[in-house]
């Protein structure tokens, strides 16, 4: 296959792995906001796929899903999109993205560390459903992550900016969390996942809860919850239950 091909087909297979699983209830390996230092393996494609549920007082269910191909070597690129819970009958609106990630250092050295940029647009909602998707926001971020002890305690750090279409703003990111494994047998592995993330505008976030490799490195499903700090409103917290699916191989 020539070179060129190959970032195409890598989106195709991950929009094909995603319209297989649609009965399925997993951005940075899920539940993570604050991403990690690891892409898909090289000829693979992954779907990370989850529900996330905001407490009543006008909350709702999300629903995303986000495929990622690695066309051959040091790029990820993921192309997806959520749908937002409607409102009083209006129709359902939500944000499509895509972001390219790469990697400077690898992760079994010990510190991994790479970049990541993208872009989020949003669609659904419009009466014309001719009309263009309107570019909502861009984005670019470091990840920088430090395993101990063969990865039983990894360290994750997350620094970046986006840039508000909208609000003509552009707003820093940052981000840290942390995986403790917790049990492992043969290729099964739980995971305790907890983090704290936000901006520099606005009160952070944190959010915490448990992964499970059912297939090491193939199938794991994942359940969280969180909310914002500081903040006594139900509808900012949030619980999410996700499923992430890899295959190895499928570009090659």
């Amino acid at each position: 296959m020539r070179a060129a091909d190959r970032p195409s087909r890598a989106i195709a297979c991950a929009l094909a792995l995603a319209l297989a699983l649609p009965s399925l209830p997993a951005r940075a390996a899920r539940p993570y906001a604050t991403d990690d230092a690891r892409i898909t393996p090289a000829g693979g494609c992954q779907v990370e796929s989850w529900v996330q549920h905001h407490r009543p007082k006008g909350g709702g269910t999300e629903f995303w899903a986000l495929p990622a191909c690695n066309p051959g070597g040091n790029l990820e690129v993921t192309a997806g999109l959520n749908r937002l819970p409607s409102e009083g009958g209006q129709p359902w609106t939500g944000n499509a993205l895509v972001q390219l990630k790469t990697l400077v250092r690898t992760l079994d050295t010990g510190i991994g560390t790479g970049f990541a940029v993208g872009a989020t647009a949003r669609v659904g909602g419009a009466s014309d459903a001719s009309a263009p998707s309107a570019l909502s926001s861009a984005y670019a971020y470091n990840v920088t992550s430090i395993a101990f002890a063969d990865e039983a305690f990894v360290l994750l750090t997350l620094a970046g900016i986006r840039r508000d279409r909208e609000s003509q703003r552009t707003i820093a990111l940052w981000g840290v969390g942390s995986e403790t494994r917790l049990y492992r047998r043969g290729d099964q592995e739980l995971l305790l996942a907890a983090e704290v993330y936000g901006s520099d505008r606005g009160s952070p976030s944190w959010q915490g809860g448990f992964r499970f490799w059912v297939v090491k490195e193939k199938v794991q499903v994942d359940a969280v919850v969180g909310r914002q700090v500081g903040s006594r409103e139900i509808d900012r917290s949030w619980w999410s239950i996700g499923v992430r699916l890899i295959g190895d191989g499928l570009l090659r």
